[in-house]
């Protein structure tokens, strides 16, 4: 008779431990690995707020289309409602992106830099380079547009730090 019931006890903790590391999996697979910086309009200023995403496992182009990609549809209904928005114009896309030694260069299309004035210029450059600078691997951005590595940016002649380094810049930006 006690064999029975250690054997059931011990049954009983296999599937209570097989039942916690499902769960366990489950929830990991769900929690945010990647912040997208929107844009808030505090009235006098603007800043970056982060806004948790998760992207999952992906390689490095695959993840920075899908960080831009979030940049260029802009913040879900409910970000919206709080305040949020994203200066970055629909249609950017990543033509290219790679990372040697910290450094990721981004190739974006003409998109990046059509519209706005220089307050829709300086939102839509430090949503990019925090956006895209904020995983651990990445320690500066250079942006190039059409396989050309920028250091102004064309429509209203912002100089680019080349290439800016997140450690440079550690507090969110306000303009």
């Amino acid at each position: 008779m006690r064999t029975v019931v250690m054997r059931v006890v011990a049954l009983a903790l296999l599937l209570l431990l097989a039942l916690v590391g499902i769960i366990t999996t489950r929830t990991v697979q769900r929690l945010p690995d990647t912040l997208i910086f929107y844009v808030r309009d505090t009235g006098s200023t603007f800043t970056l707020e982060g806004v948790p995403r998760r992207l999952g496992d992906a390689d490095l182009t695959t993840r920075v289309r899908a960080q831009v990609t979030a940049l260029s549809t802009g913040p879900t209904a409910d970000e919206a409602a709080r305040g949020l928005s994203s200066a970055v114009p629909g249609g950017v896309v990543v033509l290219d992106a790679r990372l040697d030694a910290g450094v990721l260069t981004v190739d974006l299309s003409p998109e990046f830099h059509a519209g706005g004035g220089a307050a829709s210029m300086l939102g839509r450059l430090n949503q990019l380079y925090y956006t895209l600078s904020q995983p651990a691997d990445v320690d500066a951005v250079r942006i190039a547009i059409d396989g050309d590595v920028i250091d102004v940016l064309p429509g209203e002649g912002l100089i680019l730090d080349v290439p800016w380094v997140r450690a440079d810049h550690p507090d969110a930006p306000v303009w």
